[in-house]
């Protein structure tokens, strides 16, 4: 492989060309998110009713009651009303209430049976117990950071932000999704705590971090046409979201984007 711009070699993992700087085709082409997903559908194929039971699972006890809570505290909670310590005291508790059932839609990143396979281990409660706490740590990180960038962006009721923060808000949140896409499947393979995990795709794929968002954006919108389609399509759209995730994490992996890191 050859840069385009200055001819020189680069070497099969090479994303950036040691001699003028310039991206290596390698990022648009061998790491392109989309034939990912496209491989991944067609080897789920046939087997859709093997991840029903998993599928419901998380559908039950994660997906339905954080929606639900999401529902309730709309109608319940007036934040017109609150003042500076009310309504931080609101988005802590509204963290913690989405991080006790967020876990249970993550569960099954830690129920494939091999990094190859496209089969999924049985839900017990064992399974289930034994990667709650973890899971519930990475959900704490991600409703915490969410609360803070709220804060910074919207301001509070008795201290306003700039306006201009709002859009702010708007990349930060999805740089962030494009962050944590691929810890969970990292904290599986690695035996990586959450935050490492988080810290570690943070550092090292950040030259792929387009292909990851775009792979992020067209899981988050196949899945919440699956939801407004009263649920029964999520059934085959989660696992797909899960098997897509690890197989794209392990394609970076296997390029070797751990060797090194953005400082």
């Amino acid at each position: 492989m050859r840069c385009k711009k200055c001819n020189a070699r680069l070497a099969a993992h090479d994303l950036w060309c040691v001699s003028c700087g310039s991206q290596s085709p390698a990022v648009k082409t061998d790491l392109a998110s989309m034939p990912v997903l496209k491989n991944t559908w067609s080897s789920l194929s046939g087997h859709w009713s093997e991840y029903v039971p998993v599928s419901g699972f998380a559908i039950i006890l994660g997906i339905i009651p954080i929606a639900a809570i999401a529902y309730i505290l709309s109608f319940v909670i007036s934040l017109d009303t609150m003042n500076d310590i009310q309504y931080v005291l609101n988005l802590l508790i509204k963290s913690v209430l989405f991080s006790i059932f967020l876990p249970f839609a993550l569960i099954p990143f830690s129920l494939f049976d091999s990094p190859q396979s496209y089969s999924l281990k049985r839900v017990s409660c064992a399974s289930i117990f034994s990667s709650y706490g973890r899971y519930f740590v990475f959900s704490i990180v991600n409703a915490l950071f969410f609360a803070l960038i709220h804060v910074v962006c919207f301001g509070l009721p008795g201290f306003a932000s700039d306006p201009i923060l709002r859009l702010v808000w708007i990349v930060l949140l999805n740089y962030w999704i494009a962050i944590v896409l691929p810890a969970p499947v990292l904290m599986e393979t690695q035996g990586l705590s959450p935050f490492k995990a988080i810290v570690k795709s943070y550092r090292h794929f950040h030259d792929v971090r387009w292909n990851i968002y775009l792979l992020s954006l067209v899981l988050s919108l196949v899945n919440l046409l699956a939801f407004g389609l009263a649920l029964f399509p999520l059934l085959f759209t989660l696992p797909i979201s899960y098997f897509v995730v690890r197989d794209y994490t392990l394609k970076l992996v296997g390029f070797e984007l751990l060797e090194y890191r953005i400082v």
